[in-house]
């Protein structure tokens, strides 16, 4: 079934904000590991190092869906 224009617009923002999100984590990613670099404390360091993994993994994850949304989408618009 074709894909209305109002749909393809909706999934093309939708992808967007998904997109946007994986990259505010990334840069939120960074900054715990900076932290974590900066911190003395050899636990508190592991944690926020921990974290940053964490949020990493789920900012590729964000990605991939995003692309996944992509993907399936059909090239006919209405």
């Amino acid at each position: 079934m074709p894909v209305t224009s109002d749909e393809a617009t909706r999934r093309q923002r939708t992808t967007a904000a998904m997109h946007d999100t994986a990259d505010q984590l990334e840069i939120t990613e960074a900054m715990l590991h900076r932290s974590a670099e900066e911190s003395p404390d050899p636990a508190t360091r592991a944690r926020l190092h921990a974290l940053g993994d964490r949020v990493t993994a789920r900012a590729k994850e964000i990605g991939r869906r995003a692309d996944r949304l992509v993907r399936r989408a059909p090239d006919t618009t209405i």
